[in-house]
């Protein structure tokens, strides 16, 4: 299904969290993502498991990947895509100043302990929202797709 707010057929995102705190969090931000026209959701280092509340059947409109390790994920990144931090990090471009790419994939941490340095290492660019304390996860990345939907159309 082509989703109306797109801005070519050349740009696509993909969103997801590493080590995921709980599997509502990730139910909601599956959510968010197949509403706003992501092509896909992902989770690193968890066991996801699907919730019979799911009424929308997000499960079967957009793929869940699962990686086990971090290496897995990058080894699957789509070609010419850029992985993008999304972190508490002084490095990190405010969201109010970021240009998303056209290709991209949105990396979110757990609320506890955030992005490691090693993933932060192999994120092409950082964003950061407003605020010194992170969010929860779900929210954050539903802020992020919001950006990126407002910006590219």
């Amino acid at each position: 299904m082509k989703r109306k707010w797109a801005k070519s057929e050349e740009s696509y995102f993909g969103i997801g969290i590493f080590r995921p705190k709980t599997e509502e969090n990730v139910g909601s931000l599956w959510r968010t993502a197949f509403v706003f026209g992501a092509q896909f959701i992902f989770v690193i280092d968890s066991k996801y498991q699907k919730k019979s509340s799911d009424v929308l059947k997000v499960w079967s409109r957009i793929p869940l990947f699962q990686y086990q390790t971090i290496e897995a994920f990058l080894q699957t990144v789509p070609y010419s895509c850029k992985i993008i931090g999304v972190e508490i990090d002084e490095k990190a471009t405010p969201i109010q100043n970021f240009v998303h790419p056209q290709r991209a994939v949105y990396l979110l941490g757990s609320e506890d302990h955030g992005l490691t340095k090693e993933l932060k290492n192999k994120c092409n660019e950082m964003v950061q929202l407003p605020g010194e304390s992170s969010l929860n996860v779900a929210a954050a990345g539903s802020i992020v797709i919001f950006d990126r939907i407002n910006k590219l159309t």
